[in-house]
């Protein structure tokens, strides 16, 4: 699928199914993310360790359900959620301290995303994975992000039951205008 097509396609998938991503698939998406724009340095901790996945989403559960956020503690008291909803492989993305790390850390995960729809995967970026990694300080080091950075955002992959995960490509909308 060329670049186009994967852009217009990718859509955020919040239910997988159990089939592990193949190695190859992994390897060309963190070639991919670590392709994107930076400023600055960051990380990719590619968790695919099924009791390192449900560490995370345990925590990250549980983080919501006492965040304060009322959309998060909605969200959190669901029945059946979950927050990395039972995706086989998860990418964090840490950064170093600084005032791009939110740009960089976004960047790469794009890259991901657009990437993962390429190769046939659904994705979704997601900023809960980060509550578990910052209410267990453990856990960070656990994935292997370095000393000196921060998680800053995650994305969960995996295959999906159906094509209709797949968005279909939009219009063009009111939200664009052009100066010529």
């Amino acid at each position: 699928m060329d670049a186009i097509k994967a852009i217009e396609k990718r859509k955020s998938i919040r239910s997988y199914v159990s089939k592990p991503v193949e190695t190859d698939k992994i390897n060309t998406l963190a070639r991919a993310a670590n392709s994107a724009p930076k400023s600055g340095g960051f990380h990719i901790s590619v968790v695919t360790n099924t009791s390192i996945l449900l560490d995370i989403d345990e925590k990250a559960l549980e983080a919501m359900k006492n965040s304060g956020n009322d959309f998060l503690m909605q969200r959190a008291d669901t029945p059946g959620y979950r927050p990395i909803y039972g995706a086989p492989a998860l990418f964090v993305i840490s950064a170093e301290k600084g005032p791009y790390a939110q740009a960089t850390a976004s960047c790469s995960a794009t890259a991901v995303t657009i990437a993962a729809t390429a190769l046939g995967l659904g994705s979704c970026y997601m900023i809960s994975p980060i509550l578990a990694l910052t209410a267990d300080s453990g856990l960070p080091a656990k994935i292997g992000v370095p000393e000196g950075y921060t998680p800053v955002c995650a994305v969960a992959l995996g295959y999906t039951e159906s094509e209709e995960a797949f968005a279909t490509p939009h219009e063009v909308s009111d939200n664009i205008n052009y100066c010529e």
